[in-house]
């Protein structure tokens, strides 16, 4: 994808179109529109994605402008902290977080629940203000939702950070999402990315096959970071039914 930061009345947005091989890609042309039709219904309900300002179709393809996040993404921050971030930080950003999930998750319109799982969390896909208190998911081309178009059954997304169950080419569900936000803040915890690997088809064979090793001592850190750790469980059954029974663990 192509995308670009321009200016428009005053406002800095972000401006996202197909890549010239991308134009000929069916499913690259459907996950675009997909995405900005997502925004759409998502900006008039809900405040965790950016809102989006425009779309429509030209020479050139299906495009979408939506507003500029102001502050960084988890990657950003993390590129300054080879040691991980500070522990009280993580406990305020895992709150967000996880109520931003919440949100995203729990989305509806006129016509019922929009069933929406990002499916492709990770630290570049989060941006988390200084403070630790506001959360803004985006990049939601991968995510499924109730219009959202068939899969093909390739991977895509971020291996360092996908569930196990993606990995192996499962369709993603809300527990998947859970494993994606926890894997990126588990890396805000250590400095390091959950996952080791040169290549993509080595880490996402580890993402199919072994559960990540979680150093013990994160979980002493109290109720928030164990909350957190709790989503990282293999079997997607043995994670927490939702982000609102993560946010509950936390108190």
């Amino acid at each position: 994808m192509q995308v670009d930061e321009i200016t428009e009345g005053g406002a800095a947005l972000v401006e996202k179109r197909l890549s010239t091989r991308e134009r000929a890609e069916p499913e690259a042309v459907a996950r675009l529109r997909s995405e900005s039709s997502l925004l759409e219904r998502l900006s008039r309900i809900a405040t965790v994605t950016p809102r989006l300002v425009a779309r429509g179709e030209d020479e050139r393809g299906p495009w979408f402008r939506a507003e500029k996040i102001a502050f960084p993404t988890l990657a950003a921050r993390l590129a300054c902290a080879p040691r991980g971030l500070e522990p009280w930080w993580i406990e305020r950003a895992a709150r967000a977080a996880f109520e931003a999930l919440a949100a995203l998750h729990e989305s509806a319109d006129a016509d019922g629940p929009l069933g929406v799982v990002h499916a492709d969390l990770s630290p570049a896909n989060v941006a988390v203000d200084d403070a630790g208190a506001r959360v803004v998911f985006f990049d939601l081309e991968l995510a499924s939702w109730r219009e959202g178009p068939p899969r093909d059954g390739a991977f895509r997304g971020t291996a360092r950070y996908v569930a196990p169950e993606i990995a192996r080419g499962e369709a993603p569900r809300p527990a998947s999402d859970l494993f994606g936000l926890a894997a990126s803040l588990l890396h805000a915890m250590t400095g390091a990315p959950p996952r080791p690997g040169a290549s993509l088809p080595a880490v996402l064979a580890a993402a199919a096959e072994d559960p990540l090793a979680v150093p013990a001592e994160l979980a002493a850190r109290g109720a928030a970071h164990a909350a957190v750790l709790s989503c990282l469980a293999f079997d997607p059954r043995a994670r927490p039914r939702s982000a609102r029974e993560v946010l509950a663990a936390m108190c």
